[in-house]
C-alpha cells in the first residue's frame, strides 16, 4: 500500500498534456490561413421575390380555407342523412326531449312489468313496515 500512495504523489506533481511550443502565439494565423477567401459577389444580399415573401400567408389562408371547406361539406352531408332518416337520427329539439322522456317512461313501466315480482315487491314493504 506505501509504494502505491507514493507513486501518485510523483505523479500528482506531473502535467500530463503539453502543448506545442508557440501554438497560441500562431494559432489565429493559422486559423485564418484555413479560412476560403471571400469575394465580394457572395457578400452581395440575394434579392426576395414578392411572391417569396407572401407564401408562407398563402399557404396558411390555404389550409383554413380547406379546414372550412371540409366543415361545411360534412355539416351538409350530415344534414341530408337526418333528412333521409337511413343513417342518422333527426336532430334533437327541445320539443323532441318530451316525446323522449315520455318513452323513457314507458320503457321504465315495461322493464318493471317484466322483471319484478309483484309478491316480492309487497312482502319487502310489508317486512319493512312491520319494522
Amino acid at each position: 500500500m506505501g509504494t502505491k500512495s507514493n507513486k501518485l504523489d510523483e505523479l500528482r506533481d506531473r502535467q500530463p498534456f503539453r502543448v506545442p511550443e508557440g501554438y497560441f502565439e500562431r494559432f489565429s494565423e493559422d486559423f485564418m490561413s484555413r479560412l476560403p477567401e471571400k469575394t465580394m459577389s457572395e457578400s452581395k444580399p440575394k434579392d426576395i421575390s414578392l411572391y417569396d415573401r407572401v407564401k408562407p400567408w398563402l399557404y396558411m389562408a390555404a389550409a383554413f380555407v380547406g379546414i372550412i371547406v371540409l366543415f361545411n361539406v360534412f355539416n351538409k352531408t350530415a344534414e341530408i342523412t337526418s333528412q333521409d332518416g337511413n343513417n342518422v337520427t333527426a336532430k334533437t329539439s327541445p320539443l323532441n326531449n318530451t316525446s323522449e322522456a315520455d318513452d323513457n317512461a314507458d320503457f321504465l313501466e315495461y322493464i318493471e312489468d317484466m322483471y319484478v315480482d309483484k309478491y316480492a315487491i309487497s312482502y319487502i314493504y310489508d317486512d319493512f313496515m312491520d319494522n
